[in-house]
């Protein structure tokens, strides 16, 4: 298995985000930004100029953008054409699923549906064969800082033997270094961590404590 580490911007210091993102990309396999429109979620974060220019920064940073957004269909590809690596919708967000997974393969990006809380796993049966990514949501999605919500244990152990080996199960919300642990026990292989990450002086510390945690 793969396991990777994202960090989450979110949590950074937007007044500083150039020198925030400069702190951790060397540390962490994936940039992981959360783009926001405060009609799907309630909350507003950036769009695709800020996606464009951490680009522009780092052109040979793995950029996982995860659109919290209503009708994904439509916006998709201002993702895709500014550099995103990854892009990752959520299936409650447009009922056109399907077709999006499709063009996003199509595009040369590897495509990724993410799930909130109460949304069953079992509602991507239907698209698996299309799905190089699963996110499960293990907070409510919206916001930072949240604490990891355990009952999504089952829920990534349920989508692994889905899906099997070959599609990356991502969890997103209260990653530290013993929820880390829970999750890849679960079936996890990509984990997201915002303000565990950012909120620390030292960020070195903190991707180091993710790794030891996972290779346990």
């Amino acid at each position: 298995m793969n396991y990777k580490i994202g960090a989450s911007i979110l949590n950074a210091d937007f007044l500083q985000l150039g020198s925030e993102i400069s702190s951790v990309i060397s540390l962490v396999d994936e940039l992981h930004l959360d783009v926001m429109d405060g009609v799907f979620v309630e909350n507003i974060s950036f769009g695709a100029p800020v996606v464009s220019g951490i680009r522009a920064a780092h052109p040979d940073a793995i950029i996982d953008t995860h659109l919290m957004i209503s009708r994904p269909h439509q916006f998709w590809k201002d993702f895709v054409d500014i550099g995103s690596n990854i892009v990752t919708f959520h299936a409650e967000a447009t009922t056109h699923g399907y077709a999006l997974l499709k063009q996003l393969r199509q595009a040369g990006v590897a495509a990724g549906v993410s799930l909130n809380p109460a949304t069953d796993i079992a509602a991507l049966e239907p698209v698996r064969e299309y799905i190089d990514r699963v996110l499960i949501m293990t907070v409510e999605p919206g916001f930072g800082g949240q604490s990891f919500e355990p009952a999504m244990l089952r829920k990534i152990e349920f989508a692994r033997k889905m899906l099997g080996d070959a599609v990356d199960i991502q969890v997103d919300g209260g990653i530290n270094d013993r929820t880390v642990a829970e999750a890849k026990s679960a079936g996890a292989n990509v984990f997201v961590a915002g303000s565990f990450i950012f909120g620390a002086a030292d960020r070195a510390d903190r991707v180091a404590q993710l790794r030891a945690a996972i290779s346990r």
